[in-house]
């Protein structure tokens, strides 16, 4: 062999064939197996965020002095039903004709008998405070108070129309 056949590339190493690879299979390794024991320490566990004291605190003073101080935007003032006592009447009775007394109307003529109970009829006015009394296939009473007034309204005696009177819509 001549010297040229001796002769290697300048970036050939002097080691054995294969070593370079078995070299990155280790190094893979040796980092796999830091990162698993990295991963295997336990860490303590954080506190709360900074910021979470000065709200905490401040929040506090202010629950604090809506405790003390009772500003006037905190206190709720009632309900107050500026209507008259007729006009609470009036449409009291408006509400009871439309929602109660032609549903149980509409309901005898379908079903050829009185509900059972204002539900059954469609009404929700039994909720309110409506009483709702029924006496054989054709007789119904209802009862509702309104202040220190009742409000009766008997099929056998009262004409629905009658009852309510004349309707005076605003407009």
């Amino acid at each position: 062999m001549s010297d040229q056949d001796q002769v290697r590339p300048y970036h050939a190493r002097h080691a054995a064939p294969g070593q370079e690879a078995a070299d990155v299979v280790a190094e893979v390794l040796k980092h796999a197996a830091e990162r698993e024991k990295a991963a295997n320490v336990k860490r303590a566990p954080k506190g709360p965020p900074r910021w979470i004291m000065p709200v905490t605190v401040n929040l506090g003073v202010l629950a604090l002095y809506f405790l003390i101080a009772s500003p006037d935007f905190l206190v709720v003032s009632p309900n107050v039903d500026a209507r008259s006592v007729e006009e609470v009447s009036t449409q009291t009775r408006r509400g009871i004709y439309f929602d109660a007394i032609m549903r149980i109307e509409r309901f005898r003529r379908e079903n050829g008998r009185l509900p059972a109970t204002l539900e059954e009829a469609g009404s929700g006015l039994g909720a309110q405070g409506l009483r709702y009394t029924f006496q054989g296939d054709s007789m119904y009473i209802l009862v509702m108070s309104v202040g220190d007034d009742q409000i009766e309204f008997n099929s056998a005696v009262d004409n629905p129309a009658e009852w309510l009177g004349p309707l005076n819509l605003p407009g």
